[in-house]
């Protein structure tokens, strides 16, 4: 089937994680994308490779890359060019890129503002060798004010943007393990490429379009400084309970697993006193709003604690999807997979690899009717496509192929 975005091209010269999940979404949708890697890509393979192989076989895929690779670079080709550096063998590779930005659509980066002018890969550049280049930067701290020139990762966005205490107990500042920053901007740069596409279809206008993570990190903490600079009202900590409603919280089941139950706003918690027979909560004076019953949590927390302990985890989804409200079993990351929702919608799926071994990954949450994203193939090995981009694409010969990898241009 034929992907949304059929006969775009991109170019990933993305390292880590938002540049490069920017360029899978794309993939996902149908665009052919080149991965540029050069030959230190540490988000592939760690510095000390093959001391790191023998110390820690189990870290790595049988590619020899780090697992987290074999999920993020899905659905791409991949070509060795070491763009990166001051020697004649760089600088010839970056020649190679500009001849690669001719036949481009997209390019999508993330280097630092100074790392991406010193090797010239900049907009100005690339849109006198393609006027209609659409150009993705993915920087830390954006490219003006005075901390342009910073590298930044997500959980340095989340520090500055007030998350890491938000959440969690009070005490000390809470580090999440998933990187929501990166994802929502590769999100939010993909967004952008499309719409780009979509202006240079009408007008043959490319375009630069600029993210950054602290930017995206402020939109996802914006509630909260808004409230303070607006009404100076903070915030309080309070671990798994969101300030200000509830009763929301995690909360045991007898048989020891957790569920997370979330109430908001005055019908639920007056359907969920009914429920449980007791309608005196409903109509108690004390709890006429989620305020109310966030001040008086003393109240109302034990007796949803007391309801579920009576219960298997299971026997409180199950009830809650009666009363209704919204109720999730808190699963370990080895349980996810069993779970029969996910299993039967097919968010999870196998992609070939190696040596006959299946990759499991997350299909892509976005549907189409007509368009659907879908992943066609693994993450590919290390310049597994050299041949297929340079001698088909640009038309080298298979000799000077081999002198290029001889003078360690690719």
């Amino acid at each position: 089937m034929t992907g949304a975005l059929d006969g775009v091209r991109v170019l990933d010269l993305g390292r880590v994680l938002a540049g490069p999940f920017c360029a899978t979404l794309l993939a996902d949708l149908g665009a052919e994308v080149i991965r540029v890697e050069p030959d230190d890509v540490e988000d592939r393979r760690p510095e000390d490779w093959e001391g790191f192989q023998k110390k820690y076989p189990e870290r790595l895929t049988p590619y020899g890359d780090v697992w987290s690779y074999a999920y993020l670079h899905r659905n791409k080709k991949a070509i060795s060019l070491n763009i990166m550096g001051r020697k004649e063998a760089n600088i010839k590779a970056r020649e190679i890129l500009w001849e690669l930005v001719k036949h481009a659509d997209v390019v999508v980066h993330n280097f630092s503002l100074q790392a991406a002018q010193d090797m010239g890969i900049t907009y100005d550049n690339f849109k006198k060798i393609k006027p209609g280049i659409i150009f993705a930067h993915v920087t830390g701290f954006g490219s003006t004010g005075p901390y342009k020139n910073r590298v930044g990762y997500d959980p340095v966005a989340k520090a500055m943007a007030g998350i890491m205490l938000l959440s969690g107990p009070p005490g000390p500042p809470i580090r999440d393990a998933i990187s929501t920053v990166d994802f929502g901007t590769a999100m939010l740069t993909t967004i952008g490429v499309v719409s780009a596409l979509y202006h240079r279809q009408k007008t043959g206008e490319g375009q630069m379009i600029e993210t950054a993570l602290l930017r995206t990190a402020l939109q996802y903490s914006s509630m909260y400084i808004s409230t303070w600079e607006t009404a100076h009202l903070p915030h309080e900590r309070a671990g798994n309970q969101p300030f200000g409603i509830g009763p929301s919280n995690t909360f045991q089941a007898k048989d020891g697993r957790w569920v997370y139950i979330s109430m908001l706003g005055n019908r639920m918690w007056r359907r969920f006193c009914r429920f449980i027979g007791r309608e005196d909560l409903a109509t108690d004076l004390r709890l006429q709003n989620d305020w109310d019953r966030w001040l008086n949590r003393d109240i109302t927390y034990p007796v949803v604690t007391e309801w579920v302990a009576s219960q298997t985890a299971q026997e409180v989804f199950d009830a809650a999807q009666k009363i209704p409200i919204p109720c999730g079993l808190c699963y370990d990351i080895t349980e996810v997979a069993k779970d029969p929702h996910i299993k039967e919608t097919g968010m999870l799926t196998e992609v070939p690899g190696p040596e006959g071994l299946k990759f499991v990954v997350v299909n892509p949450p976005l549907k189409m009717s007509a368009t659907p994203p879908e992943i066609k193939r693994p993450s590919p090995a290390k310049g597994e496509h050299n041949e297929e981009i340079y001698c088909g694409l640009l038309g080298y010969s298979p000799a000077y192929l081999k002198k290029l990898e001889k003078e360690g241009v690719i």
